[in-house]
């Protein structure tokens, strides 16, 4: 029994590292197609930029160069004013794998493009993969803590399944309620607007109507962090609840069945072939 554990422990972990080299290797090759092309981008708009104040007195040069760089983020062309370093680029291989795209980052050269579609064919299933792992860990985890208190505080074997889903639903809570502190306090949002975010990040939603202007290597730690937890928690109770929504429905469907007279016809039928079967065996006796 202990092998099996470490065998599934070991099993997780190694799954959660692929994904970690497999967005950190995605992200260095986007870095390297999107960058360049970012910079020359940049080099061309500095040109044109000094060709413009070539001809103006230095005296003016400061003061034209406010609107002619707010000109730039109005009108830019794609992603000149996006940074492909290597930490938001991770973030964005994060919200492709995710599927949560926010759309505020995106390649625009064909290479990066090209890749996008590999990366993402490849991506999308191994990230689902580890998510199905941990979210079953994490049940199991949970199902193990109902049990110890079940044993505990007291109560019925029926009663733990219920007590199962509160708890999950509660430690979901608990993870976008702490996301979203973390966030209301680092962007100086509302906690509503906070909130908003988290939810559309961990359905994998992913309007792009928020996203965090912060840049420090912390805050994509526990970005990267909170959204893989999130979707990991979020998935568990969905998975609950779409197996309550299950049960419901065939109640439902059942239900209707009673309704349309199917089980009376259905309890006739079994008691017409009882007494037929009784019938028959009265005969072979005769």
């Amino acid at each position: 029994m202990a092998c099996s554990i470490n065998g599934k422990a070991i099993a997780a972990f190694a799954t959660f590292c692929t994904v970690l080299v497999y967005l950190a290797v995605g992200a260095a090759i986007f870095q390297a197609i999107e960058e360049s092309h970012e910079n020359e981008q940049r080099k061309s708009y500095e040109d044109e930029l000094h060709k413009l104040l070539n001809g103006v007195d230095e005296d003016f040069h400061d003061e034209l160069k406010a609107p002619c760089h707010m000109v730039e983020v109005l009108q830019a062309t794609p992603n000149i004013t996006n940074s492909w370093t290597f930490a938001p680029t991770v973030i964005f291989c994060l919200t492709v794998v995710t599927t949560i795209g926010y759309g505020y980052m995106y390649p625009v050269t064909d290479e990066g493009r090209g890749f996008c579609i590999f990366f993402a064919l490849i991506g999308i299933p191994l990230f689902m993969a580890c998510l199905a792992v941990y979210a079953q860990h994490t049940a199991n985890f949970i199902r193990w803590v109902c049990k110890k208190l079940r044993k505990c505080l007291g109560g019925k074997d029926e009663e733990n399944e219920k007590v199962q889903q509160i708890v999950t639903v509660l430690f979901c809570i608990i993870v976008i309620l702490t996301f979203s502190a973390y966030l209301s306090y680092k962007e100086n949002w509302s906690y509503f607007d906070a909130i908003y975010f988290t939810f559309i990040s961990f359905t994998t939603i992913g309007f792009g109507d928020l996203y965090p202007s912060s840049t420090d290597t912390l805050f994509y730690f526990l970005f990267v962090f909170f959204i893989i937890l999130g979707l990991i928690s979020l998935g568990t109770v969905i998975e609950a609840q779409t197996s309550n929504f299950s049960t419901f429905l065939n109640f439902i469907s059942s239900t209707c069945e009673c309704l349309c007279g199917k089980c009376v016809t259905v309890e006739n039928d079994a008691v017409n072939d009882a007494e037929e079967l009784q019938n028959d065996k009265k005969d072979i006796t005769v």
